[in-house]
């Protein structure tokens, strides 16, 4: 049994990086932190100084989103005290950018170093692992993002609550308006793609941080412009807590189409969530996880709401003439988890000298 800590240890990713029977023989730590600054799964200095006689390899998905020289210096520090103790580092590319967009310069600095001292170094796509060329100098393996929905939601009928299919159902999520494009241009073009779309129906999601007084997040003249572009096609607008992954598949497998705005960061669950429920993802060309799934269709952002409006309403039309969404094969799904759970245990056993 190998002792693997995984940064960060719970989020669906790291679960589906296991066998999906358990038998691969790997345990990987979960990584709580103390205090109310650290988060689990942080890339922290002290948790890996008192517990790396107790694991065997570690291996960094991502890095906690934080700001400035002091993020900087908590990464080193963390790599050193791996270093020190001969511990195999391995690293996955997942964002090659900040995926908050707090501190995107802070991020690469941190990211570099990290994949400057890794062991091994992977990624989940053919244009990640091209873009890690052209700034890193780097070959990366590419290890494809496995399933996201539980097998047995993966065979269960999609939903549709009206018993029927009625029109075309596309919905977008916003979440607290932390975008990497205007989130009023977006929706402003995305209103006119549906409004050409002859029977199409638009529902937008928005996290309720944006409407409460005391968040952050609270954008009151942003989601009332929002609201009244989605209003002009007849479209629903809801803000909600965040979803929980039940939650999550529900929304998605109520719709028809996903659109996905341009946002912070490089990978995402998001694409594979749709192939695997049957829904329609419509993702930005430019984004590696437009690259993560191949029932995926791609809109190219324009620099206006007018170009952008263009390329949607050409992205719903192919919808549309498709007639049906393909959905993942439960079986070859199973069968892609268990190669790239061997695919981790072979590098982990190659690294450790026990394969």
């Amino acid at each position: 049994m190998l002792r693997v800590a995984t940064l960060p240890g719970r989020s669906l990713y790291a679960r589906h990086l296991s066998h999906p029977e358990g038998i691969d023989g790997v345990h990987r730590t979960t990584v709580s932190m103390l205090g109310t600054a650290r988060r689990e799964g942080a890339f922290d200095a002290s948790w890996l100084t008192d517990h790396l006689d107790e694991i065997d390899l570690v291996h960094v998905l991502g890095l906690p989103p934080s700001v400035g020289e002091e993020a900087i210096e908590g990464t080193r520090a963390a790599l050193e005290a791996v270093r020190r103790s001969g511990t195999p580092l391995v690293v996955t590319a997942y964002h090659l950018s900040d995926p908050s967009g707090q501190d995107p310069e802070a991020f690469t600095r941190r990211l570099s170093d990290l994949l400057a001292r890794a062991d091994a170094v992977l990624t989940l796509t053919d244009s990640a692992a091209d873009e890690m060329g052209e700034r890193w100098g780097l070959a990366p393996a590419v290890v494809p993002h496995p399933h996201a929905v539980d097998f047995v939601r993966m065979r269960s009928p999609r939903l549709d609550t009206a018993g029927r299919r009625r029109g075309l159902r596309v919905g977008t999520h916003l979440g607290s308006l932390r975008l990497a494009v205007d989130a009023v241009d977006f929706v402003d073009a995305l209103a006119r793609a549906v409004s050409a779309t002859p029977g199409a129906h638009l529902r937008v999601h928005l996290n309720e941080s944006v409407t409460d007084p005391g968040a952050t997040a609270y954008a009151p003249a942003v989601v009332r412009r929002i609201d009244q572009l989605v209003r002009s096609v007849n479209g629903s607008l809801i803000s909600h807590r965040p979803l929980t992954e039940a939650q999550l598949w529900d929304h998605l497998s109520a719709l028809d189409v996903s659109v996905v705005p341009l946002v912070h960061g490089s990978h995402s669950v998001w694409p594979e969530a749709c192939a695997d429920l049957g829904t329609q993802a419509v993702l930005p060309a430019s984004s590696h996880s437009a690259h993560q799934s191949t029932t995926s269709l791609t809109y190219q952002p324009g620099g206006d709401a007018d170009a952008t409006a263009e390329a949607l309403t050409r992205a719903l039309r192919l919808v549309v003439e498709q007639q049906s969404t393909p959905r993942s094969d439960p079986v070859a799904r199973w069968r892609e988890r268990v190669a790239v759970c061997e695919r981790h245990r072979s590098l982990y056993d190659s690294l450790l000298g026990t394969g």
